[in-house]
């Protein structure tokens, strides 16, 4: 059988039906070929603004990539390489997306939400990583699938699985901190010395050893992470979020620890944590959850459905009865947006429901709407929250 093209790889990539051996022939094709990493990180950043149109067209893009992927089947291999050399990368992948997306677009009816022209889209991939000696390395744009740190150590950027130290080249190595940072409208992932895999979410940050020494594993956490940390009992795994610690053993759980909120939370999902601080301390099980907060100290154990507090990890975010001031902070970083209470009330009500990650603000606002007395007006990146009269009165009065 021929190999695919990478063109098909992508576009199975982005439909989300790659198979494992295909993922790792695009991933080998994408750190073999500067052109072809090129076309890929357009085409995804070509899908983001496609996204947008969705506020105003239903546009499947699932479909719209299945599509494109069936059509490519049977191409002879001469028309692509031709197509491969016509016209720039971006020239290409806007083309390719245009004509295979657009065909599934379809006027729809206004939305309820006051919305500005400019849509909003979700964050995406990026980080920045800064060397103990204070060096920056742009992970977002680069597209080597090896960097030298500015003290020499090697890291390999996998460009489907994220960042590890190449440990080869790290033996003999002294152990040194490096911080990655991960901004507002930002993810990323990446692997650890010992394997533990690490998810930050958006407004970051860990400080991580390029190799692990001494009786235990210490990293520092501010934000969101979620882990899966390398089993060791013999060298015990400690995250620290500011005076607080969680020290584990091998297990995959969800710490949330932001500076400028209140709470801090530790949600396990498999395995054993113990959340500490200098006052004290709580082991959990599966299940379970430990709330800090920061102004009174006290620190309380309770059962919770773990996929709400996990999900961001897969491409979601889960909400059973949340409040909608926690929906907001959580939306405003993923979105690089700001909320403004015109009725303060609707700080605290309560709303359940599930939405993607990879949805406009808009659409994630009208689905909201639909089970609340809410109506959201977006001005730029200012989203003001209103009461639903409210909304239609001022509707009324621009007509």
């Amino acid at each position: 059988m021929e190999d695919k093209s990478i063109f098909e790889l992508i576009a199975e990539y982005s439909a989300g039906t790659i198979s494992p051996t295909d993922a790792e022939l695009l991933r080998e094709r994408l750190e073999s070929d500067a052109e072809a990493m090129r076309l890929f990180r357009e085409i995804r950043e070509t899908e983001k603004v496609l996204k947008s149109v969705q506020v105003q067209e239903k546009i499947d893009l699932q479909k719209s990539w299945q599509r494109l992927d069936s059509s490519l089947v049977g191409r002879p291999r001469k028309g692509r390489r031709l197509f491969w050399t016509v016209g720039s990368v971006v020239a290409a992948s806007v083309a390719l997306l245009l004509m295979f997306v657009f065909p599934f677009t379809r006027q729809v009816e206004q939305p309820g939400t006051l919305v500005s022209q400019v849509a909003i889209t979700p964050g995406g991939v990026k980080a920045i990583l800064q060397s103990e000696d204070g060096k920056m390395i742009d992970l977002t744009s680069s597209t080597s699938s090896r960097i030298v740190t500015s003290d020499g150590l090697v890291l390999v950027n996998d460009s489907l699985k994220g960042l590890r130290f190449d440990q080869s080249k790290s033996e003999n190595q002294p152990m040194k901190y490096h911080t990655l940072a991960v901004p507002v409208g930002g993810e990323y992932h990446f692997t650890l010395a010992d394997g533990t895999r690490v998810w930050v979410n958006s407004a970051s940050e860990v400080r991580f050893p390029n190799c692990f020494s001494g009786g235990k594993r210490e990293i520092y956490v501010k934000g969101e992470v979620y882990l899966e940390v390398a089993r060791d009992e013999k060298h015990p795994f400690v995250v620290h979020a500011g005076e607080n610690e969680v020290r584990v053993l091998g297990t995959r759980f969800n710490l949330t620890a932001y500076p400028d909120e209140q709470k801090v939370i530790t949600t396990l999902v498999e395995g054993s944590v113990e959340f500490r601080n200098n006052q004290s301390s709580i082991r959990l099980k599966p299940g379970e959850q430990s709330v800090l907060d920061r102004e009174t100290n006290d620190l309380e154990k309770q059962k919770v459905d773990v996929s709400i507090y996990t999900s961001w990890v897969s491409g979601t975010y889960e909400y059973e009865r949340m409040p909608l001031s926690d929906i907001t902070r959580q939306l405003s970083r993923w979105y690089d947006v700001q909320f403004v209470y015109e009725a303060p009330e609707f700080r605290n009500h309560p709303f359940t429901g599930i939405v993607k990650r990879d949805q406009s603000l808009e659409e994630v606002l009208s689905i909201i709407e639909k089970t609340t007395n809410i109506k959201f007006k977006i001005s730029e990146r200012t989203i003001i929250i209103k009461r639903a009269e409210d909304a239609a009165n001022i509707s009324r009065s621009s007509n």
